[in-house]
């Protein structure tokens, strides 16, 4: 478990949704509370998820909530909030109870909602902060459980505060430096996300990125300061002496996956030679039949225009900072699609012509 940040500290040194980032780093079980002038707020955690709770006022809140939205009318509000305090039972349950929401449509509700509250943390940069690993909400308080990685990420595409992110940035001209951590390839990215890391691995600094970059200056602040946030995007550290070669321990991996990719499009420039276009065809149909056995990293893996499979944009980051496990996983995923594209020219080519790709392979190295 990497080594844990402290347990407290201040909105104005510590953005929220860095907070966020690092209690679910650590796999912290717990209760975060977060402190203001504008009053405290109460989040729970387990092994680094936030619970979906309802506490203290909030369930009056949310029963306000659908009154407002037109879910119930103001006479069915009334009526659950008289039927909660007559049985001595939650709003929640109360509802239920009346048959005024059914389950699936309640707890979703109920979840927007609470997501909603906690956006608003956000953009706070006033109040401090204390997490307590000893206070844990009870088993039947939790109504939910949710992803944080994929909330920071929604969190901050909401955000309001420019010079709380701006603030929070490198500046300009400093150097800047991009890992790729384990989880980089399950983060749910959007697509200027996605292009955004594909230019920042070869900025040297956020001018040099925001030069490069076709979106606004404002978009580029929000989805760097969200890299910041999850540990993607850090200030680079102090460059070694000169005359000092900088060996990357990870330039093996790149090797390797630069090869499985080279036979990949080898495959693909074999079939096309015997059946032209349809190629693609043939080949993406292999990878969508091979795609379920594989894990999740590889469930958006597209054929390119060349034959080579890309597994996930977030990988070219860089591969040089891949953990092992990780490593080993696509490498074994690769071995997969091989078979699977073999198997195809199998089935399309004749057993001949796949004789004849193998035969080829061999002659150049690859198997």
């Amino acid at each position: 478990m990497p080594k844990e940040r402290p347990v407290e500290g201040t909105l104005a040194e510590t953005p929220f949704p860095r907070v966020l980032f690092d209690l679910w780093r650590q796999e912290r079980s717990g209760r975060l509370l977060v402190r203001s002038e504008k009053g405290e707020r109460f989040l729970f955690f387990d092994k680094g998820h936030i619970l979906v709770a309802q506490t203290g006022d909030d369930p009056k809140d949310f029963l306000s909530a659908l009154a407002r939205k037109k879910i119930l009318t103001g006479e069915q509000a009334t009526r659950v909030e008289r039927s909660s305090a007559a049985q001595n039972i939650s709003l929640l349950k109360s509802l239920s109870e009346l048959g005024l929401l059914a389950p699936i449509p309640l707890w979703s509700l109920a979840e927007s909602f609470f997501v909603r509250r906690l956006f608003a943390l956000f953009d706070r940069e006033e109040g401090d902060f204390s997490f307590n690993p000893e206070i844990v909400l009870p088993g039947g308080h939790r109504l939910g459980r949710l992803q944080t990685p994929d909330l920071i990420l929604e969190g901050i595409r909401q955000m309001h505060n420019d010079p709380l992110v701006a603030r929070i940035l490198p500046g300009e001209e400093e150097p800047i430096r991009v890992s790729a951590p384990f989880f980089l390839p399950l983060l749910k990215f959007e697509p200027p996300e996605r292009y955004a890391l594909q230019i920042l691995s070869d900025a040297a600094s956020i001018r040099r990125f925001q030069e490069r970059s076709e979106l606004g200056a404002r978009e580029n602040r929000k989805i760097l300061f969200a890299f910041f946030c999850l540990g993607i995007l850090s200030p680079a550290e102090s460059s070694p002496s000169k005359g000092t070669p900088v060996i990357s321990p990870g330039a093996e991996q790149g090797r390797i996956l630069k090869a499985l990719n080279e036979i990949c499009a080898f495959i693909f420039k074999f079939v096309s030679k015997e059946i032209g276009p349809v190629a693609s065809t043939v080949l993406n149909r292999a990878l969508d039949e091979v795609r379920p056995s594989l894990g999740p990293i590889f469930q958006k893996m597209a054929l390119q225009f060349d034959g080579r499979v890309e597994v996930d944009a977030a990988l070219r980051l860089s591969v040089e900072h891949l953990p092992e496990e990780v490593f080993r996983t696509i490498v074994q995923g690769y071995d997969e699609i091989l078979t699977a594209e073999v198997l195809a020219v199998k089935k399309t080519l004749g057993p001949s012509q796949e004789t004849a790709l193998v035969r080829n392979l061999e002659k150049i190295g690859c198997v």
